[in-house]
């Protein structure tokens, strides 16, 4: 039996520099590819490449839902973590778009909701051994 290793990855979808650091001080033990608009994440993204997918709803030259949906083609086990200040995005649009979390950026609470998405995520994934 081979062992797949499992990466390392996390992909942040984000128009805003300063959440990408945040998310890189708080899940240290991950290297945080950052993109800030759709353009960039689809050139980024290969499946089987990262972690997990924090995307936020509004980027430089589209939304998360889009890059979201474009995942989700070619990777059916990536977790996706939805980051928004805009409360026009439901819970019901990230789930259709193939995402598990929607967290808002005005929270007093985001980085605790942050983490515990991301940690939930990442333990919840399954196993990537292959025979």
């Amino acid at each position: 039996m081979s062992n797949v290793i499992v990466p390392r990855r996390i992909l942040c979808a984000e128009d805003n520099p300063d959440i990408c650091e945040l998310i890189a001080a708080i899940l240290t033990e991950y290297e945080v590819i950052s993109v800030s608009g759709l353009t960039e994440a689809a050139e980024k993204f290969r499946p089987g490449e990262f972690a997990l997918a924090v995307l936020d709803y509004h980027l430089l030259d589209g939304d998360g839902l889009t890059i979201c949906r474009h995942i989700r083609k070619t990777d059916q086990q990536i977790p996706i973590v939805f980051i928004t200040g805009d409360p026009d995005l439901s819970i019901e649009q990230v789930l259709a778009a193939g995402g598990q979390f929607l967290i808002d950026k005005g929270s007093p609470r985001f980085i605790d909701e942050l983490i515990d998405s991301a940690e939930r995520l990442l333990n919840e994934q399954p196993s990537l051994a292959t025979s």
